[in-house]
């Protein structure tokens, strides 16, 4: 098992706000311990091809590899409405050109309304999937289905407590199951897991094992998806790298950092202490 972590934590500076060029933000990665990385060049923009192929060649001569990419969702309404499908789109390309190995999906982009019937929302699901899929399938991809928590987003109405699809460890396995393929597995998410199950996340886990394929991996506390590294919150890693072990689960560890930077003096010696909590986790696996 090795890990991965997210480019995109390296790509701002704390100090100036500026984004710092990729070249630099792999080689801080690479110094830091880290070979491999969740990583979206910016499908959003015009010259998006040419980019992710900048990229790729930015990553490749730093000796860095895309293991992942996450495809966009709007949930929060972050894009418009009528260019989404359209950045959805971009993004399999782009994961191809990076040489990504698995592309990793929400599928809660059904609107709640007045009921919440999961045997429809899966049916709508597999309709707006079902064509990346195919072209990952045919791309050497694989399409990754992650885990999610009730937010209680105010985009989203709740119906009896329930709004997000893929909330309950179910619905999960219900999407993958009626793909009935290789091309469609799951990514589990740490921290996300911890919001829906509590110290019942590892029950969730054990049951989604036989498709798992890649990892968000993060801590949290008090229900907040805070995206901390590991120990930094209460995620029970021990029995949850136990459950990896007998799996024979052979993915990343992929670190999904989001919030908080580190001053520039401090940020190598951080994510270098970071991947050593990420090589104890994988010792942990090793020895369960």
């Amino acid at each position: 098992m090795e890990l991965s972590v997210t480019l995109d934590y390296f790509l701002t500076k704390l100090e100036t706000g500026e984004p710092r060029p990729i070249e630099e933000a792999a080689a801080l990665c690479k110094a830091a311990g880290f070979d491999y990385v969740d990583y979206s060049s910016r499908y959003t923009e015009d010259d998006w091809e040419e980019i992710a192929h900048r990229d790729r060649e930015a990553l490749d001569a730093a000796g860095i590899k895309v293991e992942q990419t996450h495809a966009p969702f709007n949930r929060y309404d972050t894009y418009p409405a009528e260019k989404f499908a359209e950045y959805y789109d971009r993004l399999f390309q782009v994961s191809k050109i990076l040489g990504a190995k698995f592309v990793v999906c929400h599928a809660d982009e059904y609107r709640v309304t007045d009921h919440y019937d999961p045997k429809e929302i899966e049916a709508f699901a597999y309709d707006y999937l079902a064509p990346h899929v195919e072209y990952a399938a045919k791309n050497g991809m694989t399409v990754a289905i992650e885990n999610l928590f009730e937010d209680h987003a105010k985009t989203a109405a709740m119906i009896d407590g329930k709004s997000r699809f893929t909330s309950r460890v179910g619905e999960l396995k219900g999407i993958v199951e009626r793909f009935n393929t290789p091309a469609v597995r799951v990514c589990w998410d740490f921290g996300h897991g911890h919001c829906a199950y509590g110290n019942k996340m590892t029950e969730a886990l054990k049951e989604v094992l036989p498709y798992l394929v890649c990892t968000h991996t993060h801590d949290n506390y008090y229900n907040g998806d805070l995206h901390l590294p590991p120990y930094f919150g209460n995620v029970d890693w021990m029995t949850s790298m136990k459950l990896l072990k007998e799996s024979g689960y052979s993915g990343k560890l992929s670190y999904e950092l989001h919030y908080g930077h580190f001053p520039e003096a401090l940020f190598p010696a951080f994510m270098a202490f970071t991947n050593q909590i990420g090589k104890y986790l994988i010792s942990l696996c090793e020895k369960a």
